[in-house]
């Protein structure tokens, strides 16, 4: 975390995006951490499992292959997801 602390990992599970066009995308090994107050999704983490990215002004792209799974637009200094509903399971 930014200010040096720690919070306790309670579990691990997957999580599921449904975006604008319908298309489901799931992401596993999701980790749950009650006192964050937001859900946050390393871009690192996302590379690493095949998805790339792209931004062009406050709008992020996020692909996996050549179809657009989801997108987000800059909040301050943070991209909050458009137009999706996240489902969670196994947490």
């Amino acid at each position: 975390m930014e200010n040096s602390a720690s919070s306790e990992l309670i579990g691990e599970g997957t999580v599921q995006f449904q975006a604008y066009d319908g298309c489901i995308t799931t992401i596993q090994g999701v980790r749950h951490v009650p006192e964050l107050r937001y859900n946050l999704i390393s871009l690192g983490v996302l590379q690493n499992e095949g998805f790339s990215f792209s931004s062009k002004g406050d709008l992020m792209k996020v692909f996996k292959e050549a179809h657009v799974l989801f997108q987000a637009e800059r909040v301050g200094n943070v991209y909050m997801l458009l137009n999706s509903e996240v489902t969670v399971g196994g947490l």
